[in-house]
């Protein structure tokens, strides 16, 4: 597969790859550490694929340049792109689109809802490592990836880390499909117990912080919004 605006040769591999411990490996400490922020990034303990889906971009050379990893979360059935990024030297070189564009063909469904996390760029400065969150949201924009009108932050993803506040939750819809106005409620509610829990444990249920989350999702349904009406979603923690 190419990216036509750079004219790199992209080869992409998923989690059934022979080699894909080998490269995951690799995204993991040569794209992934670096390229996230202490409490939203945490190295597995063992990298292997266990049948969550991964897509790892390599240039001809070999070395692995990008990629993106979901994990999906079975009783709410919602699928999260936990990551997306690009080594620096790569990126707006079109390797992101690539990655994009094979994700949802090869992960999404249409009964599917698929999320990701985004840091808010009213919040957020540009960092050389971490990259631009105006020109992220501009390309995930791009991609037709939704805003859910929620003031979102993400659970510890250990117990001696802090949340990662002042964060945006997209929807990405399935190729060729029109995001609905508005997203059931209680589907996003059960996503995001079901994700705290996994991250921090049940006692995130009595948790305040978290429950004023949830409140702001008890209504029959939750608007989405275009990245350029980000105003119109509400700021939290």
């Amino acid at each position: 597969m190419t990216a036509p605006q750079s004219g790199l040769n992209i080869r992409l591999f998923d989690q059934d790859s022979p080699r894909a411990a080998e490269l995951l490996r690799e995204l993991h400490d040569g794209v992934l550490r670096p390229s996230f922020r202490r409490e939203e990034y945490i190295s597995p303990a063992v990298i292997h694929p266990g049948g969550r889906p991964a897509l790892i971009a390599c240039a001809d050379d070999g070395q692995v340049i990008g990629g993106a990893l979901g994990e999906l979360y079975p009783v709410s059935g919602v699928l999260l792109l936990g990551y997306l990024a690009i080594r620096p030297g790569f990126r707006g070189k079109g390797v992101g689109s690539v990655l994009m564009t094979a994700l949802r063909k090869r992960w999404l469904e249409p009964d599917t809802l698929t999320v990701l996390e985004m840091d808010d760029p009213r919040y957020h400065a540009p960092h050389p490592d971490h990259g631009d969150p105006e020109a992220r949201l501009r390309f995930y924009g791009a991609a037709g990836v939704w805003l859910l009108a929620i003031p979102y932050f993400q659970p510890r993803l250990r117990s001696d880390l802090p949340r990662g506040y002042h964060l945006l939750l997209g929807v990405i819809p399935p190729a060729g499909a029109v995001p609905p106005a508005a997203i059931p409620a209680q589907q996003v509610r059960a996503f995001l117990l079901e994700y705290f829990e996994d991250c921090e444990g049940d006692r995130v249920r009595d948790d305040a912080e978290v429950q004023r989350l949830l409140d702001a999702c008890r209504g029959p349904e939750i608007d989405l919004v275009r990245v350029e009406d980000i105003g119109r979603v509400p700021t939290g923690g």
